[in-house]
C-alpha cells in the first residue's frame, strides 16, 4: 500500500484503519505529520451483524439459556469483573487438571453455514494452561479451538473462531472452556460472548448498545446492529466535524464541506489536538440540499512523549509537508498585552482607565533544528499562518494559530557550527483560527499534480487505485 509520504520517510508505525460503526466513515492517523486522513463512503453496505447468543453478556441472572461446563467448576454472575455492561460470568476450578466453562444457547445454523463465535476472557497470569472455544449440538461437542494464544493473561483479551457445519448437523450451543493447571483453585472470567452465521464475525453487539435492537425478551433473544440505509447517489457534500475534550465542535477545513460524488469523500485535519481522543462527526448533504444521518469516530493523534527532545510541532496549514516536529531551546516566557486607555481626572488624584480584554498570551520560541532541516525551517516560517502545538501538559505554550513576524536564524549553536544545529526564534502571538469554509483538501505528498507527475494516462491511474478514496488519499484508505 502506498504511504502517505515521500517512501524516504517512512512512518514511524503502520497505520490503524479506525472505523464507525455503521463503516461510512474511516480515518488512519498519519503520524509522520501529526494528522488524519479520513473518509466517508455512504456507499458502504450498512452492518447487519446478528448476535445469535442469549444473554451474551449476563445482564440476566443465570438460567439454562446459559448453563455452566464442568463438575469441578462453579460459576456466579459478578458485578466485580465486566467487559460490556455491569456484570460477567465468574469461574472458579477447584481440582488440578479440571475443565470449566460456560455454555450458551444460541439461535440454531444448519449444516452448510459457517458459525463464528467470539467472547471476551480475563484468565489469571497464572494457573490456566488451556483455553477452548467449542461448538456443540445439545451435550455433543462437534468441533474445538485452542485460543489460549489469543488470551493475555491478567487482562480482558479477545477470543474467537469459526466452525463450518457439517452435513446432517446443527450448532445450537457455543462454549468457552478452561483448564486449571491447580492444585490450588483458580478463577477467571468471561463475558461478551458473539454468535453469528456468516464468513464474516463482526464487533460484539447486543440489543442494549446504541443502533442496536433486541429481536425479543432483552437479554433472552438474538439481538442486532441496525442502521440507516443511505441514497449515495444523491449524496453531494459531506462535512465533517471535530470535537475536541472540553470544546464545541469545530469544521475540520478540508471538509466545510467536502465534495462526495456518489456519496464517496475524503479530508485531510491537519489541526487536531495531540495526545488527546477527539470525535469526528460525519453528516451527509444531498443533492437538495438536506442532510442525512451522522456517523462518528473517535481517535487520538500521538503527542511528543515527556522527556523527548523534539517536543514542538510547527505545523504549516496551507502546505502540510513543510510541518515538522523541533526541539525547544529555553523555556518561553508567556505575556499578554493589556489594553486601556487612561486619562487625567481634574481635581482628583485618581486617572479614570477604560479597558478591553487582554490579548492572548504570547511568547517568544527558540528552537534547534539539524542542518537538512534548516530551509524547510525557513520555508515554514515564511508560508502563512501556522500552528504551534505541544503534549497535553504543556502549560506554558498552549497550542496557537499565529503568523510569524521578525525571524531571528539560523543561528549556529556551536562554535562555527561545529555542533551541526541551528536556532530559529520568533514570537508566537495567537491568531484567530482562520475560516475553514471551502478550503480545499491539503494532504502531506500528495496533490493532483502528483498524480499528473506519475502517471501518463487515467487508465494507469485507475489501475492503480481500487477506489475514488484510496485515488484522493495516495491508497491510504
Amino acid at each position: 500500500m502506498p504511504l502517505i509520504v515521500d517512501p524516504s520517510a517512512p512512518q514511524v508505525t503502520p497505520p490503524d484503519r479506525v472505523t464507525s460503526p455503521e463503516g461510512w466513515l474511516s480515518a488512519v492517523v498519519d503520524e509522520q505529520w501529526a494528522g488524519v486522513v479520513l473518509s466517508y463512503d455512504g456507499a458502504t453496505p450498512p452492518d447487519t451483524a446478528r448476535n445469535l447468543a442469549l444473554n451474551p453478556s449476563f445482564e440476566q441472572t443465570l438460567t439454562t439459556e446459559t448453563t455452566g461446563y464442568g463438575t469441578n467448576s462453579t460459576r456466579s454472575r459478578v458485578s466485580s469483573e465486566s467487559y460490556v455492561g455491569g456484570y460477567s460470568v465468574q469461574h472458579v476450578i477447584s481440582a488440578a487438571g479440571a475443565q470449566g466453562g460456560t455454555n450458551w444457547n444460541i439461535e440454531p445454523v444448519a449444516a452448510g453455514q459457517v458459525v463464528q463465535f467470539g467472547v471476551w476472557v480475563k484468565i489469571p497470569t497464572t494457573g490456566v494452561t488451556g483455553l477452548e472455544l467449542w461448538w456443540r449440538n445439545q451435550t455433543t461437542t462437534l468441533a474445538t479451538a485452542s485460543v489460549i494464544a489469543q488470551a493475555q493473561p491478567g487482562a480482558w483479551a479477545h477470543v474467537s473462531g469459526s466452525y463450518a457445519v457439517p452435513a446432517g448437523q446443527t450448532v445450537d450451543r457455543v462454549s468457552v472452556v478452561a483448564t486449571a493447571a491447580g492444585p490450588s483453585p483458580v478463577t477467571w472470567w468471561a463475558d461478551a460472548a458473539m454468535a453469528e452465521a456468516g464468513p464474516v464475525a463482526h464487533p460484539y453487539v447486543d440489543g442494549s448498545q446504541p443502533g442496536c435492537v433486541w429481536d425479543g425478551t432483552p437479554n433472552a433473544s438474538t439481538s442486532r446492529r441496525v442502521t440507516t440505509a443511505l441514497d449515495p447517489a444523491r449524496i453531494r457534500k459531506v462535512r465533517i466535524l471535530r470535537t475536541d475534550p472540553g470544546s464545541a465542535p469545530v469544521p475540520v477545513r478540508s471538509a466545510d464541506p467536502a465534495w462526495a460524488l456518489g456519496g464517496v469523500g475524503t479530508a485531510y485535519d491537519h489541526e487536531a489536538p495531540l495526545g488527546v481522543p477527539v470525535i469526528y462527526t460525519a453528516t451527509p448533504i444531498y443533492a437538495d440540499g438536506s442532510v442525512g444521518p451522522a456517523t462518528s469516530l473517535s481517535v487520538t493523534v500521538p503527542a511528543p512523549r515527556p522527556g523527548e527532545q523534539r517536543d514542538l510541532w510547527v505545523k504549516s496549514l496551507d502546505q502540510p509537508t513543510l510541518s515538522l516536529r523541533a526541539m525547544i531551546v529555553g523555556r518561553p516566557e508567556p505575556s499578554s498585552t493589556g489594553r486601556q486607555d487612561v486619562a487625567d481626572v481634574p481635581g482628583s488624584p485618581y486617572r479614570v482607565v477604560a479597558f478591553d480584554e487582554h490579548a492572548a498570551e504570547s511568547y517568544t520560541v527558540t528552537v534547534d533544528v539539524p542542518p537538512e532541516q534548516v530551509d524547510q525551517v525557513r520555508e515554514l516560517l515564511r508560508s502563512g499562518v501556522l500552528l504551534a502545538q505541544t503534549r497535553p501538559g504543556y502549560v506554558i505554550m498552549p497550542d496557537a494559530y499565529h503568523v510569524p513576524a521578525d525571524i531571528t536564524g539560523p543561528t549556529p549553536t556551536g562554535r562555527l557550527g561545529a555542533s551541526g544545529g541551528y536556532q530559529f526564534t520568533w514570537v508566537v502571538e495567537p491568531v484567530d483560527r482562520p475560516a475553514t469554509a471551502g478550503a480545499p483538501m491539503r494532504m502531506p505528498g500528495w496533490s493532483w499534480d502528483e498524480v499528473a507527475a506519475r502517471f501518463g494516462t487515467w487508465d494507469a491511474v485507475a489501475a492503480s487505485y481500487s477506489s475514488w478514496a484510496s485515488l484522493s488519499t495516495n491508497g491510504v484508505l
